[in-house]
């Protein structure tokens, strides 16, 4: 019998776009609760088969926010769907879920047994549009809730609030700012800017100017050195 490998999958990571795409979560428990969340945060259309659900998801369930089938699970309940969650309380549930994705060619997760997915959930620090994810690669989940904790004490909402700021500026910078290198500059120099302090001390309309100014700044430069 050769001995098993303690080598760890190695995994890609990426950011998937779910919006109004299908993913199915099967179990109706609290770790079925906060994937449907997850899943509904990214605009997905979430589909749940249980025969029960605790009462937080039957409230999600009776306001129409998921697709509830109150039933034990079969494969025709992955029709349709692009991605989904197993997360019932029986491993042969699980494994038939996983299975069955599988030969469907369709990406799992089956909650806290890596070996049966085709990828893993990290732990994620949001602010605004800022997501920071942390991954162990199926190590220790207790590690990654770890590293999530320090971070969040690191990064604070201002960060988030910096990244609204740039997107909502980022039109006129690239109406303003053609070449791609300036605009480059442009962004490295607001966010050194004070913008991030001025926005821990909300004071959002400063930070505002001040970003404005930066691509204004950039704007003169560039016209300057035309000839």
């Amino acid at each position: 019998m050769q001995p098993r490998s303690n080598k760890l999958p190695r995994y890609y990571p990426a950011f998937l776009s779910l919006e109004g795409k299908t993913c199915v979560v099967v179990g109706g428990g609290q770790v079925a609760h906060r994937k449907a969340l997850g899943l509904l945060s990214c605009g997905a259309r979430v589909r749940v088969v249980a025969p029960e659900l605790v009462k937080p998801l039957r409230r999600m369930a009776e306001r129409g926010e998921v697709e509830y089938r109150a039933k034990e699970y079969e494969r025709s309940d992955l029709k349709g769907a692009v991605l989904v969650i197993g997360a019932t309380n029986d491993p042969e549930v699980n494994r038939r879920v996983s299975a069955d994705a599988r030969k469907r060619r369709m990406q799992v997760n089956i909650a806290d047994a890596p070996e049966l997915c085709s990828f893993i959930v990290p732990s994620v620090v949001k602010r605004g549009p800022i997501s920071i994810a942390i991954s162990t690669g199926g190590a220790s989940p207790a590690l990654a809730r770890k590293l999530r904790l320090e971070l969040e004490r690191v990064v604070g909402p201002e960060y988030g609030r910096l990244a609204s700021l740039l997107r909502q500026l980022r039109p006129h910078a690239h109406a303003l700012v053609k070449d791609a290198a300036q605009r480059g500059k442009l962004w490295e120099q607001a966010v050194e800017s004070e913008a991030l302090e001025l926005l821990r001390l909300g004071k959002r309309r400063r930070a505002l100017d001040t970003l404005r100014k930066c691509i204004y700044s950039q704007s003169a430069q560039t016209t300057r050195r035309r000839p």
